[in-house]
């Protein structure tokens, strides 16, 4: 498959030796200050579970995934340190029960020194050759005395907090990964009237995006009519329902390792739901102008839950004023969960609620224990904005029936 990022109007070739450029700089400051040599990053291996030889399907480090476009390779491994080009131990086993890893094709290609490995024993014997200073990310395995330290807390910290802020090669895979995802929505918005059930919609999404479900960054949530209450709702009903009234769907897709995250609400024209669409499509469109540097995200957060008590007065969801609805909680009711957060080589990615690099901690406000990201924006930062209007049986049961 040809790579997605070609597609882009920003050639990945020219922009990815500033990121690789930035990722090391960043990574040198975070060994000085935690007095380590060097650093392995460990792609990671196949898992099977409990009692069985059947794999789970495969998810990079994302550490590993954020210094080059190879998130499909287990077993892999990176070797960094100031001053040298960076060692890449690509595995190539002679495996007559899978294919083999392809030989290590791309851009990316000139900016490592590759060594391809044939057999797991061969990888541990060239880690084992580094030296006690080099911390390691992830399960070293039989390698494992060969380290100073293994996921080494501050040096984690560091590198997370930088992750915060994406370089123009990171904002270009994530463009591809939004259209992408873009695709999917679209058709099945398309196909919502076409009477399918959740399972069904999913495999139109997945062919739109042109990605199997288990290179999706995350399990897609389809959801028709009363499904679309239960927010990680994670079930794909074969059978459509009677009468499909609503459908929500938040689906993504990948595009060399990051991540898109987009979630839509679609309904007949002439539904009565129509007007309520509208009105939180505005609400969103609204907080998006309202995304700069120095805006601190909790504040944002809050912002949200003045506008949507606008739209549960205006829509005579509540029969409160907006002022008591927001003050009382009530929009909490109907919006549970947080605004939004960063996004990256994870969905949910690293250090939204972190706020130094050293590691310090700014837990969301008790009113909002499900916010994810508490950090000041700054430039660079990508993050989702995904206010939401949900009518939860158990939720509306707490505040009682007669108070809305």
């Amino acid at each position: 498959m040809a790579d997605p990022l070609s597609t882009h109007n920003n050639d990945p070739g020219r922009l990815y030796p500033a990121h690789l450029a930035t990722m090391q700089a960043r990574l040198d400051a975070a060994l000085a200050a935690t007095g380590f040599d060097g650093l392995v990053i460990l792609a990671g291996d196949l898992r099977t579970p409990p009692r069985d030889d059947f794999h789970y399907p495969f998810r990079v480090e994302p550490h590993f995934a954020a210094w080059l476009p190879l998130n499909r390779v287990h077993g892999a491994a990176l070797v960094l340190a100031p001053g040298k080009k960076p060692i890449l131990l690509y595995p190539q086993e002679d495996d007559y029960w899978h294919a083999p890893a392809r030989p290590p094709e791309g851009f990316w290609v000139k900016h490592f020194d590759i060594r391809i490995i044939h057999k797991p024993a061969s990888e541990s014997q060239e880690l084992a050759k580094l030296g006690k200073g080099f911390a390691v990310i992830g399960d070293a395995g039989a390698a494992e005395n060969a380290f100073r330290a293994r996921n080494d807390a501050k040096l984690l910290a560091r590198l997370d907090y930088e992750r915060a802020i994406k370089t123009e090669y990171e904002l270009a895979c994530m463009s591809v990964a939004s259209r992408m995802s873009a695709r999917g929505h679209a058709a099945v918005g398309t196909a919502f009237s076409d009477g399918l059930s959740e399972f069904a919609l999913h495999a139109r999404y997945c062919d739109a995006t042109g990605q199997r479900e288990t290179e999706l960054p995350y399990s897609s949530i389809v959801a028709l009519n009363e499904h679309g209450a239960i927010l990680h709702y994670q079930h794909l009903d074969r059978a459509p329902p009677a009468e499909a009234r609503s459908l929500l769907i938040d689906a993504g897709a990948d595009a060399s390792g990051y991540a898109a995250d987009v979630t839509r609400t679609w309904t007949e024209p002439h539904s009565r739901f129509v007007p309520l669409i509208a009105s939180l499509e505005k609400l969103q469109q609204t907080l998006c102008t309202e995304v700069r540097a120095g805006v601190d995200f909790v504040a944002l957060n809050e912002r949200a839950h003045e506008l949507l008590a606008d739209v549960l007065v205006a829509h005579k969801l509540v029969t409160c004023s907006a002022e008591e609805a927001l003050e009382s909680g009530l929009t909490r009711t109907f919006l549970p969960h947080g605004l939004g957060h960063l996004l990256g080589v994870l969905v949910h990615d690293a250090a939204g609620r972190q706020v130094t690099a050293d590691g310090e901690i700014r837990n969301p406000p008790a009113a909002h224990p499900f916010l994810r990201l508490t950090r000041v924006l700054e430039p660079g930062f990508v993050v989702t904005i995904e206010p939401g209007l949900y009518f939860i049986p158990s939720l509306l049961d707490k505040i009682g029936r007669a108070s809305w």
